[in-house]
């Protein structure tokens, strides 16, 4: 006898869509190496879609399949760089800084660390871009942790919409950043230990062209909404390095100012359109 196959929880919809148009995006770009690319995404599908064999019925096959979706982050982040190299022109490498320019009067990812050359500064908002990881994973695990499964999974449906959005704008409106196009951070700034851990990790799993919107400050946005509504505690021991996290972004040459602004809007956006909306947060246990 079979296993039985239960329904696809909100998250593994999202991803499983957004698999899905990746690629479609690829057959329609043709990349280098493109047949690669397309059974990379379709076998991502395949797990996603195996997912719905384990018994969600239970606390911990439900717990797992509530999570899982987070650990696809790295791998379609990834892809987005592989596929936008069929875009023949990125507009945005031309439109961007140029308003980035009009607007702040130069380029606040190149002027901040030059106007404020300190140290501990430095090291501060470094720690803060690397908190990142542990911000997108926090919530949710506590919502688990607290047996609160329903708005754990409600959750990390509404951070997978947002991933997966954000790169669709990295595969057909790619954008370099200012870590691929400006110099990086001169001495005393370069020298600290968070620095250094910083910029080994972006120099193995960055992507160029996955830069407008920041995924760092949308989802670092849409954690301190959702920890506002859900776990008030959480908020106050978050709302600090997101901060840190939002100045980091641009202080620390990985994006724009307007990177990390459409980031915020994104993230604020997605809440609103979330079923954690401020009408119907309320109802989650």
């Amino acid at each position: 006898m079979s296993a039985p196959v239960s329904e696809r929880l909100p998250a593994e919809r999202v991803l499983l869509g957004y698999l899905l148009l990746a690629a479609m995006s690829t057959v329609l770009l043709r990349p280098p190496a493109w047949g690669v690319i397309l059974l990379f995404h379709l076998l991502g599908a395949a797990l996603v879609e195996g997912l719905r064999w384990v018994p969600a019925e239970g606390a911990p096959g439900r717990r797992l399949r509530i999570l899982v979706p987070l650990f696809f982050f790295p791998l379609i982040y990834a892809g987005t760089g592989r596929i936008n190299l069929g875009l023949r022109y990125w507009v945005l490498d031309e439109i961007v800084p140029r308003w980035e320019a009009a607007l702040f009067g130069g380029q606040p990812s190149l002027y901040l660390s030059e106007r404020l050359p300190w140290f501990w500064l430095s090291e501060l908002l470094h720690a803060a871009y690397f908190s990142y990881y542990l911000l997108v994973l926090l919530l949710p695990m506590v919502l688990v942790l607290q047996g609160r499964e329903r708005a754990a999974e409600r959750t990390v449906a509404a951070l997978v919409l947002l991933f997966s959005v954000s790169c669709l704008f990295y595969i057909w409106l790619p954008l370099t950043s200012p870590y691929y196009r400006y110099p990086p951070l001169a001495a005393p700034l370069s020298e600290g230990p968070m620095y250094r851990l910083v910029h080994a990790v972006s120099g193995r799993g960055g992507v160029v062209g996955g830069a407008f919107p920041s995924s760092h400050a949308s989802l670092a946005t849409l954690n301190l909404l959702l920890a506002w509504k859900l776990e008030r505690r959480l908020f106050w021991w978050t709302v600090v390095p997101t901060f840190g996290l939002l100045t980091a972004t641009v202080y620390c040459r990985f994006h724009y100012a307007l990177d990390t602004l459409s980031g915020v809007a994104v993230g604020v956006g997605v809440f609103a359109a979330s079923p954690l909306s401020l009408r119907t947060i309320w109802r989650i246990p």
